[in-house]
């Protein structure tokens, strides 16, 4: 009799067990269900892009002299079922602007986009963007490329990349940097490469003098692609932050960078 009063208490249990488990289970898929579908929702807002399309998104816009207006235009197509609004147009610097020739496009229409890129203090190949936003909130964007070819007729007269539109790359970003990665990475990278390996300008590695570099990077070679940046020549950097610069570029090595 007790052998089967145990039974009948092991069968209570399992059945309760199993009750249990029943709930408990439909909770852990109901669960997993719901974490995929925000997974897969999120996946989905990131991918969305606006129904204006840039035709084509790469464009090359050839070779012009430096200190001359690269101008080009691109196609903007509203490939959506709805009318669509360009609410916004951005550019990579402010050496270039955009600006569309109708914001309102209908299904199926397009617009134009006028690209003038400043080539004042470019050399070489060079690379911009252009994005627009639409009412939605969704951006494209195009890639621009062009060559900048020297020219023995350009003026500089008083221009500088620390000034006018040149100022928001090239001088307002120095401010608040104390750290020499932080600071190379403000007003230096898009000259010489963000590895300092060269890009327009010259290669800064394996340079292990930091006061040559410091007077470098202060006083300029006299050139407007190189002035000086030290603020008493009008450029951004105090002379802490010259100090910091160019003992940290001294320090540098094939193996070590950023960290």
């Amino acid at each position: 009799m007790f052998e089967s009063m145990v039974e009948c208490t092991m069968r209570l249990v399992l059945v309760l067990l199993m009750g249990m488990a029943v709930p408990l289970a439909a909770c852990s898929q109901a669960q997993q269900v719901e974490v995929a579908s925000e997974s897969s929702s999120a996946k989905h807002h990131e991918a969305i892009q606006s129904a204006l399309v840039f035709e084509p998104d790469h464009v090359d816009m050839g070779s012009v002299k430096e200190g001359e207006d690269a101008v080009v235009f691109i196609r903007v197509r509203n490939t959506g079922d709805v009318m669509a609004n360009i609410v916004a147009v951005e550019t990579s610097c402010g050496c270039s602007v955009a600006e569309p020739e109708q914001r309102l496009l209908m299904p199926g229409a397009f617009t134009r986009i006028k690209v003038v890129v400043d080539t004042f203090a470019k050399q070489g190949d060079a690379k911009k963007w252009v994005a627009l936003t639409d009412d939605m909130g969704h951006r494209s964007k195009a890639w621009l490329s062009l060559n900048v070819q020297p020219n023995p007729h350009l003026k500089v007269g008083d221009r500088s990349i620390f000034k006018g539109k040149c100022a928001a790359c090239h001088y307002d970003t120095a401010r608040g940097k104390v750290e020499g990665p932080a600071i190379y990475k403000a007003v230096c990278s898009m000259c010489h490469g963000d590895q300092a390996q060269g890009a327009t300008g010259p290669s800064l590695r394996h340079h292990r003098h930091a006061a040559l570099l410091s007077e470098l990077i202060a006083k300029g070679t006299g050139s407007h692609h190189m002035p000086g940046f030290a603020l008493q020549q009008g450029g951004p950097l105090t002379d802490q932050q010259i100090t910091e610069l160019s003992e940290w570029l001294s320090r540098l090595d094939e193996t070590r960078f950023f960290r």
